[in-house]
């Protein structure tokens, strides 16, 4: 399995954006079926300097990331919610041992 770690920092001017782009991204998975699992959520604010939105999906292959990575639904948010208000992102794709 891969599990693909994101942390996006979003403008704090946009103060709605975060909610409306992890409502966009918990779309997902009805529109690309290589997501295993996928879970997208809000900053709950209880330390300064965190990230705004964190999203944590895994696959069972790279095949499944990259489809994923570059599915039309997945791009769309990206390019109409996240860019316009993106501070800072991150992220990590590594192999998921279940042991």
């Amino acid at each position: 399995m891969i599990r693909h770690v994101v942390l996006l920092t979003i403008d704090p001017s946009a103060p709605t954006a975060p909610q409306v782009i992890v409502e966009a991204l918990r779309e997902l998975p009805a529109a690309i079926p290589e997501l295993r699992s996928y879970e997208v959520g809000v900053d709950l604010g209880l330390a300064d300097g965190n990230a705004t939105v964190a999203v944590v999906a895994d696959f069972d292959d790279v095949d499944g990331y990259t489809t994923y990575r570059d599915h039309p639904a997945h791009r769309a948010v990206i390019e109409e919610l996240i860019s316009p208000v993106l501070v800072a992102r991150t992220a990590v794709q590594h192999h998921l041992d279940r042991g």
